[in-house]
């Protein structure tokens, strides 16, 4: 009786003494207050993880450049050290996902897309930032979470149930910088084609087809995605999608069902189609984000419907011939639709700690430091950012004069930045169901369907099917 009194005593010994190893950085340190000296109730200190090292996986993307950059200052200034590895995008999300899946402590921060939240975000693969952020021993009093433009931040945020709509529930990761979706034109061909700049979406149809053939057989109106693939439908698609009133899914009782047919979607559609046949490139089918900005910068193409990196780029001289002739203006409306009904179909790409992370604390670090305003404020002007995340970073000069050259930039982003968010509803057959809704876009462009109701018609039948193993759990 008396060694088992004696076992337990040693056994609440032990778990008390694991609480302490395994709260926070390293086996038996102590926050560090700004002033440096040991305290059991600290303030924040940038080093109260030194001596611990995080393994960090990126992206091959422009966004990670300036933190590779960084790294160096960030390391000198925590004590910590980052083991950090670039991979193609081809090949990234497999890695991502086998060291996810295996619950992998030698991952603790990698970068993610909202689609991949929905995979790893419902199956528990993600640390919620919240508390953390909330922590104020845990984060620097100058980290200011408010100055992030909200529908930007709350991309990152969802509740794991698939078919409830982003915005609410953990915070799963800090945005890198983000992309919504615009309309770029080239105000010289419509001026010597006597064209106004199209406001709505009849006006766009009309302009596209009077801009066929502006400047020979190839050169057309409007350059649009369409290599079959989810760039072609999450980018000006969606937004118009949206615009228009339609929606991709529903919930009903526990299932998911899909809304592709409804009369707003074939509305929205079937003007689609008639803008790509009528006033869209001869070789829209393999059109790709590269092609579509490239035709734009060439003269070949007169308007685009793309996202903002894109377009921006197409306004540096160096990068395209037609740059100085180039205006980014929003995506027109639908007909009867005021400004209030903007959408724009946001990407961004966030970083994220692995719930499975032995070094949350350090990793938490690591986070802040690469979305604070110190690092964005710099990194969006050195890395021409387009869009920067942050408030105050897109107000500060610097970043003003880059964008000043891009005519109609500032006022866009202006216009739309509030109306920029994920639209499509969260599931985890994504890619699956953007192949497949791409491909009866691409049929219907084809001419395969009698009508776009009948192509509509079909493309729910396929979606429903793909989507009927989800059940949905409030």
């Amino acid at each position: 009786m008396k060694n088992k009194k004696v076992w337990k005593f040693l056994g609440v010994i032990l778990s008390v003494s694991m609480m302490f190893t395994l709260n926070g950085c390293g086996s038996d340190k102590k926050e560090k207050s700004q002033g440096g000296s040991n305290t059991d109730h600290a303030e924040f200190s940038w080093d109260m993880c030194s001596g611990d090292t995080i393994t960090v996986l990126f992206n091959e993307h422009q966004y990670v450049t300036p933190i590779i950059e960084k790294m160096e200052d960030f390391e000198k200034l925590t004590g910590i050290k980052v083991e950090h590895s670039t991979i193609p995008e081809s090949n990234y999300f497999d890695k991502i996902g086998t060291l996810l899946n295996a619950k992998s402590d030698k991952l603790d921060i990698f970068m993610t897309g909202p689609y991949q939240i929905w995979e790893y975000g419902s199956a528990g693969y993600m640390e919620d930032l919240q508390p953390y952020i909330d922590n104020d021993k845990k984060t620097n009093p100058d980290f200011d979470s408010d100055d992030f433009f909200q529908s930007i931040l709350d991309s990152a945020r969802w509740d794991g149930v698939e078919g409830h709509e982003m915005g609410t529930g953990p915070l799963l990761g800090l945005p890198m910088g983000f992309e919504s979706n615009v309309m770029i034109y080239n105000k010289r061909i419509l001026d010597e084609k006597g064209l106004q700049v199209p406001k709505t979406t009849s006006e766009l149809l009309e302009t596209a087809r009077a801009l066929q053939k502006h400047n020979g057989e190839n050169s057309y109106g409007v350059a649009l995605r369409g290599e079959l693939g989810w760039g072609t439908i999450i980018t000006a698609y969606q937004s118009l999608y949206k615009m228009w009133g339609a929606t991709d899914f529903e919930v009903e009782g526990d299932k998911l069902v899909s809304k592709v047919n409804s009369p707003e979607a074939v509305e929205m559609t079937d003007w689609y189609v008639k803008l790509i046949q009528e006033g869209g490139s001869p070789t829209w089918a393999s059109a790709t984000w590269s092609s579509c900005g490239g035709e734009l910068g060439a003269g070949t193409a007169a308007i685009m419907l793309d996202a903002t990196n894109n377009a921006f780029s197409q306004t540096i001289p160096e990068n395209a011939a037609e740059a100085e002739n180039l205006v980014i203006a929003p995506i027109p409306l639908p007909d009867g639709k005021t400004d209030a009904d903007t959408k724009s179909q946001l990407w961004t790409w966030s970083l994220a700690m692995n719930s499975a992370s032995a070094h949350k604390d350090a990793a938490w670090l690591f986070l802040q430091y690469f979305s604070g305003k110190e690092y964005q404020n710099e990194s969006s002007v050195s890395a021409k950012i387009v869009n920067t995340p942050r408030q105050s970073s897109y107000d500060q000069d610097a970043y003003q004069e880059l964008l000043k050259n891009s005519e109609g930039f500032v006022e866009t982003f202006d216009a739309t930045v509030d109306y920029t968010r994920m639209y499509y509803t969260p599931e985890t057959y994504f890619f699956e169901v953007s192949q497949t809704w791409c491909q009866t876009l691409q049929e219907l462009v084809e001419g395969k369907y009698a009508s776009t109701q009948e192509g509509m018609d079909k493309l729910k039948e396929k979606l429903d099917e793909i989507v009927s193993h989800i059940e949905i759990t409030e």
